[in-house]
């Protein structure tokens, strides 16, 4: 059952990311030449100032999970409860309390960021809708542990498919019926963010019948033990903001809106391989709870060392084909902008995640075994450097935006060098250099990858979306049966064998 249900979730994560992947490929060209780049780049913007928002929310919120999870898979209905009616009270608060400084936020938008003033009121429109929408997702975000704790994953990722055609139907419709505003990109987004609350508080009716909405399971020590836990994934959320969720407001302060506008593309791309991987591992996440709230650590230990293997081999595919062919994306992608400009920018930032991308299920084993404390504090110890050195190159230096790239390329590949793996290990008490192996199998994942696609591109002329797609099929198909025999041992390669069979099976079934 459990390999059928990771099976499950994995195939339904997958197609959810490629519709997404999909519709958001084709639709942000069409944003961009109808709207143009300046006021594209305030949409990722505003989602950024909800990341920074969240520094508040996560630490409540991130832990909410798993400690529900937990108790629910310890038969404690009463503690399952507490923790779900205290976390929404407290959220209730919380989304009161946000919403005066988000409309003095929207009323003074001009005062603190670089708007184009024939813009201004499509912008201010623009961030009242995501600042809505942010508001509402925070008022009922706990409802979103159902599909978490049963490992029912597929559902999430039926919806999101379903919630990326609502977005992009409602944007059309907006964009053909009235005048093209960078603000019809804030209303899809709210509908979309509706639509997705309700389906979350049915799938808790249906998945977790015996949770009940009363404030009689109010607990403020509840709140406490939640927050003390996860006070540090608010510094982890801290340091992320100042690593990656400052660089757009950084470069619109200081290099201007066009510079703003010109990096927001070139973080499209580097931000779906991240959703990929966040996709990825988030399929794990749930298993990796429940065992540990089963107490099973020696399978726990092997569903890690599995999904270690799993993302070092899918991870680097994306990567190294972007490495290879990002040229020739973007010419095809976007032919009007500075080309090589954008394949520099694009590089530095995919770059580490050949490293990242390998051993990313540890970062949630930190929240799973509740060992936090660490990493956040040398990842906000970054973030700071980061920040800083970004700064005084943008300021002392004629880098202009390419210093953003530059300083996080260095600053993470660094990190995730020296500290990650080795405090990973020490954390599942193994060798120091247990995860230096999953890092290399990665990198030589990657240099397959990378040395068919210069044998392609070197062999034929690639000029065509037809072409593109076609050489990056052929070369992942080849270089995932290649790097099978370098990442996996015999016993993996029947696992996943069966997993295969067990998606046969289960399409067989359906039809």
């Amino acid at each position: 059952m459990k390999n059928k249900q990771l099976a499950i979730n994995m195939i339904a994560n997958i197609f959810a990311f490629v519709v997404n992947i999909g519709i958001n490929f084709f639709f942000t060209p069409y944003l961009i030449k109808t709207i143009g780049k300046e006021a594209y780049s305030f949409f990722p913007l505003a989602n950024n100032f909800i990341g920074y928002v969240n520094i508040i929310t996560v630490a409540l919120n991130s832990m909410a999970s798993r400690f529900i999870t937990i108790k629910i898979h310890e038969n404690n209905d009463e503690g399952a409860n507490r923790y779900f009616n205290s976390v929404l009270v407290s959220n209730s608060v919380l989304a009161l309390i946000l919403i005066l400084p988000s409309i003095f936020f929207v009323l003074f938008i001009n005062r603190i960021l670089n708007v184009p003033a024939n813009k201004l009121i499509d912008v201010q429109f623009l961030f009242g809708f995501v600042f809505f929408g942010m508001i509402l997702s925070i008022l009922t975000s706990v409802f979103g542990v159902a599909t978490f704790a049963k490992n029912r994953l597929d559902l999430s990722s039926k919806r999101s498919i379903e919630s990326n055609f609502i977005r992009v139907i409602s944007l059309l419709v907006m964009f053909s019926l009235l005048t093209p505003s960078v603000a019809y990109i804030g209303i899809a987004n709210l509908l979309v963010i509706i639509f997705v609350l309700i389906t979350n508080i049915y799938f808790t009716k249906k998945l977790l019948p015996n949770i009940l909405i009363s404030k009689r399971f109010f607990d403020l020590n509840a709140v406490k033990e939640l927050l003390t836990s996860g006070i540090w994934n608010s510094v982890n959320q801290l340091s992320l903001v100042l690593l990656t969720g400052l660089d757009l407001l950084i470069a619109n302060i200081f290099v201007g809106a066009t510079a703003a506008g010109e990096y927001s593309i070139v973080k499209t791309i580097p931000n779906f391989i991240q959703q990929l991987v966040g996709m990825l591992v988030g399929v794990f996440v749930p298993q990796f709870t429940i065992l540990y709230a089963q107490k099973k650590h020696e399978e726990l230990l092997d569903n890690i060392n599995r999904s270690i293997k799993f993302m070092g081999l899918i991870i680097t595919i994306p990567i190294a084909f972007l490495i290879s062919f990002g040229d020739i994306f973007f010419k095809l992608w976007i032919p009007s902008e500075n080309l090589s400009k954008l394949y520099l920018l694009s590089n530095l930032t995919i770059i580490p995640m050949i490293v990242t991308g390998s051993i990313n299920t540890i970062f949630n084993v930190y929240s799973v075994t509740n060992k936090l404390k660490v990493p956040a504090l040398v990842l906000l110890m970054t973030g700071f450097l980061n920040t800083l050195s970004v700064y005084i190159l943008i300021r002392e230096t004629n880098l202009g935006i390419l210093a953003i790239s530059l300083v996080s390329f260095t600053i993470g590949l660094i990190r995730n060098l020296i500290f990650t793996p080795i405090y990973a290990a020490k954390c599942l008490n193994l060798k120091w250099n247990t995860f230096y192996k999953a890092i290399l199998r990665g990198c030589i994942c990657a240099l397959t990858m990378m040395l068919l696609c210069y044998a392609l591109k070197n062999t034929i002329e690639v000029n065509s979306w037809i072409k593109l797609i076609i050489t990056g099929g052929a070369c992942s198909i080849v270089a995932i049966f290649i790097n099978l025999f370098i990442v996996f041992s015999n016993s993996d390669r029947k696992e996943i064998i069966k997993s295969i069979m067990i998606l046969l099976r289960i399409k067989k079934v359906k039809k």
